[in-house]
Order: C-alpha cells, then structure tokens, then sequence
C-alpha cells in the first residue's frame, strides 16, 4: 500500500510539473507576441490562471490572463506601467503554441495605465514631482465644491495634490499644489488651481504672484497617455501615492489590438 500511494504521489507530482510546464511555455509564448506589439526592450510578464492548464489549451477556453509591462514609452512619456486582465479567452491551440494569435478573443477586458509621479516631473520639467492623494479636509478647503473625496465612486475625475521645489530667493523651496484630474478626449488633464508653500494655512498667500502664476501653469497640462491596452476606452482616473492611474473596460476583444498607441 504504501509503495502504491508513493507512485500515486509521484504521477501526481509529475502530471503538476508537466501542466506548470506547458503554462510556462504558453505564457512565454504569448509574451513575445505582446512585446512587438507593445514594442518593448524585454517580453512583459504574462500569467495564464486557472488549473490545470493542459484542460484549458485542450478546450481552448481560458478563465483569465493577466498581462504586466513596465517601461512603455508614449512621448512625453517614457515609464508607463501597463496592465490587462483577459477574461474568458478563446484561444484555439494551435495558436497559443505558435504564436500566431489573430483570432484569439477575450470577452472582457480590464486595462490599466499607471503613470509615474518621477515621468510626469520629467515631462513637465519638475523632476522631483511627487504625486499625493489629497486629504479630505485639504478637498474641501481648497478646491471647488463638487470634487470628488476618499470615499467617491471612480470616475472620469479626482482631485490631485502634487509637492515639488522651486527656486525662491535663492533657495530651493518645497511647495504644495492642489487640483484635479480629468479624463477628456483620450487626455489626462490636469487642472492645478492653488499653490502654495509647503506648511502653509489656508488662505495665506505667501508665495510672489509670478512665482505663483508660473506654478500653476506648469502644473496645469495635458497628458496624453497613449489610451490603454487592446482598445480599452479609458472612463476612471485616480490618484495613489506616487502615480495618476486610468483605468477600463471593453468587451469582445482581439489580442491584436494589444498595444498601447503611440
């Protein structure tokens, strides 16, 4: 008996090493596929889920794939993270095997852009930007009423707080701005309407008008992020500790539509 529970033990292990096998090969597959179409230096990351996976690729069916690459570039920007999870992937075999993907489809797919407080700075001529999720008190106090809190549903709009140094006197001074995002025809716009030093009360105008003047302009732009992965139309925009973040969904998509546009 136990010599039979050990070969039983055995198959097993084997038969989950074979399917991990061929995920991993599938997986690197589909990754090379989505690097000419991102145009990456290196192949993203690919994550095919559900077990076991030899069932999936027999049926050509598969519950979700979760696709990951960082360093994308869509001028001004050039350290995009983007993300994609397929759901409910019909995939035929012999495609995933050869890399030929025109006909696979996913039902639905969730897109995501994560755009980096350090790219942003680059592109708008702040290198230490750093990007913050404003707190409650500072939303009510300083910016129009109206503008979406901590606890709002994600929408094409959120508020934005952004600290960075300026030159002032002579000296390099930390300030802090408070504004908000919105998604507008494809763009990340953001509307910067106070300034001010770090540290400062509400209501203290403690910074020169045209120091002032040159910040929030600055810090007013259009961001054009290149949309998102396979066709997604962008419809949710929020803020986490160092990044904007857009996000959607679409439905009845061809893995051909995969990359981000330039």
């Amino acid at each position: 008996m136990r010599k039979l529970i050990i070969a039983v033990l055995v198959i097993v292990a084997l038969a989950v090493a074979a399917d991990f096998g061929a995920a991993a090969a599938a997986e690197y597959t589909v990754a090379k596929q989505m690097r000419q179409q991102f145009g990456l230096a290196s192949e993203p990351s690919v994550r095919i889920n559900g077990f076991p996976f030899l069932a999936q690729a027999v049926a050509g069916h598969y519950t979700a794939i979760d696709i990951q690459a960082s360093g994308v570039s869509v001028d001004p920007l050039h350290d995009l993270d983007v993300a994609a999870t397929l759901h409910d992937v019909d995939a035929p075999l012999t495609e995933v095997t050869s890399g030929d993907l025109h006909s696979v489809r996913a039902a639905r797919v969730d897109g995501r852009v994560r755009i980096k407080d350090t790219d942003l700075g680059r592109a708008i001529g702040i290198e230490d930007l750093r990007i913050q999720q404003p707190s409650d008190q500072e939303i009510k106090e300083l910016l129009s009423p109206g503008t979406p809190t901590s606890d709002s549903p994600r929408g094409n709009r959120a508020p934005i707080k952004m600290v960075a140094t300026t030159d002032l006197a002579g000296q390099r001074t930390e300030v802090v701005a408070l504004g908000v995002i919105e998604l507008t025809k494809g763009l990340v716009r953001i509307i910067t309407s106070d300034v001010r030093l770090a540290g400062a009360d509400v209501g203290a105008m403690d910074l020169p008008r045209a120091v002032r003047k040159t910040l929030l302009n600055t810090l007013s732009t259009d961001v054009k992020t290149g949309g998102l992965p396979f066709a997604v139309t962008p419809t949710r925009i929020w803020v986490e500790t160092g990044a904007i973040v857009v996000e959607g969904t679409a439905t009845n998509v061809s893995l051909r539509q995969a990359g981000v546009a330039g």
